[in-house]
């Protein structure tokens, strides 16, 4: 178990231009940032240590404390919920099509799959997000 942590850590690498994405669109206050994810409760807090994520994103939505994970329709209502946001009004990003099926089909979220940080900004502009304004707001 301690191996399969360590390899984990040791898995998880820095996404410099995407955090600069997550950064201005924080910074704006236009939007409310959260993540979803299936991580451990170990893993879960590593990453949001290592990388610093407190200062971008509201919530945190980890299988590990919701006992309930992606791709199931349940963790995405259950988000939707808690930050009291109709699924018109949120964008769903994930680098699994699997992880999107759902969020997409059973709950009405805009969703867009993660290749690399130009197409998401592209992705997410085309639906209407502001992120190169955003740090002059």
């Amino acid at each position: 178990q301690e191996d399969f942590k360590g390899f984990m850590f040791g898995e998880s690498r820095s996404q410099p231009e995407t955090l600069a994405i997550v950064e201005l669109l924080a910074q704006s206050r236009k939007y409310l940032l959260a993540t979803l994810n299936n991580e451990s409760l170990e893993l879960n807090a590593y990453r949001i240590s290592r990388f610093g994520l407190r200062k971008y994103f509201a919530v945190f939505f980890s299988s590990c404390y919701l006992g309930v994970k992606k791709p199931e329709e349940g963790i995405y209502r259950l988000a939707l919920q808690i930050t009291q946001r109709a699924p018109d009004e949120c964008v769903f990003i994930d680098d699994r099509a699997l992880n999107l099926e759902c969020a997409r089909n059973c709950v009405g979220m805009h969703t867009i799959q993660y290749q690399n940080p130009d197409q998401l900004q592209r992705d997410l502009e085309s639906l209407g997000v502001q992120i190169r304004q955003a740090a002059s707001v």
